[in-house]
């Protein structure tokens, strides 16, 4: 006698996601409801594992449209190696197979295997996020041209300077982009609604920042986080005085080098004047001697940054790798340890 169906997705509920296999195998009833939980989300730092659940989902034509998030891999504990071709094959004729995936996750070690997305007639799924460690190319922008629904997209790898345009009307719906300042500039040229954006800089960008920045115009209605990794400490006064002549509705801006002596202090301050919306402002003081890394000492520049801008809530101050988040109750600073908080600390600045 079959379960009922509400059994069988309670039994489900309940299973741990290691014995979910073994109870596929014991009803044909349970085996549906397992085996939509057991694909749903397909992650694992194993390549072994990825390559097993591909070769099933290419072989049952039932098991594709189970799987909403897949992650592609490899643990930081076992040896960084370059995936041979019969695996990227594999790879690619699973997700042909995927209609019904949300988020995408490749982490190509050799950052090479863009072609496993460039048969577009063949890929039947519509993205909402994908993060990729993948060259920036052809194959990429075109699949991305694909993608009408995508709102969140992560990319970091090498760029192909022959790299095509954007055709008009791409990427509708996108409203989060972290990645380099070369795709970050062609996404300009699109009319889609960024609210926020992340871009970290190396020595080969530096020096565009200030270049970068004006262009930032074309978003300033919907733009309302702007993280900029690495930025050098000599660029945070021209960057936040061009930040808030160009965006002055953001409502997160980081991450900026604060100087720590006058009248440098002074124009970061000046800055945020006209600054009304901020609410989470993300600060560097890395390399003041001596660090600013005990509590009455942040409370007091807290403060300091709160007198020129009243709508502040959070502060983040960087101290090397310690990051430490302070929130205004509307009468004091408050310190929260990033210990249990490196989740909101993270994403803070794509959650305005």
């Amino acid at each position: 006698m079959a379960l009922p169906l509400e059994a069988c997705h309670r039994i489900v509920h309940w299973t741990r996601r290691c014995d979910l296999t073994a109870l596929c195998l014991t009803t044909k009833s349970l085996q549906k409801s397992a085996e939509i939980k057991l694909y749903e989300v397909i992650m694992s730092g194993d390549i072994n594992v990825i390559y097993r659940a591909c070769e099933s989902i290419v072989s049952q034509e039932r098991l594709g449209p189970y799987v909403r998030s897949f992650f592609l891999y490899q643990s930081a504990r076992r040896t960084q190696t370059e995936l041979p071709t019969r695996f990227w094959n594999m790879i690619q004729k699973a997700l042909w197979k995927m209609r019904c995936l949300d988020v995408l996750y490749i982490d190509d070690p050799a950052r090479a295997n863009t072609w496993i997305l460039n048969d577009i007639p063949k890929i039947p799924f519509q993205l909402r996020e994908a993060n990729f460690r993948l060259p920036w190319n052809r194959d990429i922008i075109k699949f991305l041209e694909s993608q009408n629904k995508l709102r969140q997209f992560q990319i970091s790898g090498g760029i192909d300077e022959d790299a095509p345009q954007f055709e008009d009307g791409s990427l509708p719906d996108l409203c989060t982009f972290d990645g380099h300042l070369a795709p970050a500039m062609q996404l300009l040229s699109l009319p889609c609604g960024l609210r926020h954006l992340r871009i970290p800089l190396d020595r080969s960008t530096n020096k565009q920042l200030l270049d970068f920045i004006p262009n930032l115009a074309t978003l300033s209605r919907t733009l309302r986080s702007l993280n900029i990794i690495h930025m050098p400490e000599e660029l945070s006064v021209e960057a936040i005085k061009l930040i808030s002549f160009v965006c002055p509705d953001l409502h997160y801006v980081g991450i900026i080098p604060l100087p720590m002596t006058f009248p440098h202090r002074s124009m970061i301050h000046d800055a945020l004047l006209a600054m009304h919306n901020l609410r989470d402002l993300e600060v560097d003081v890395s390399r003041w001697s001596p660090l600013p890394n005990t509590g009455s000492m942040q409370r007091m520049l807290a403060t300091e940054l709160h007198t020129y801008c009243a709508s502040i809530e959070h502060i983040i101050f960087r101290t090397g790798s310690s990051r430490t988040l302070w929130y205004f109750d509307g009468n004091e600073w408050n310190v929260r340890s990033e210990n249990g908080q490196h989740l909101l600390v993270d994403g803070l600045w794509k959650n305005r």
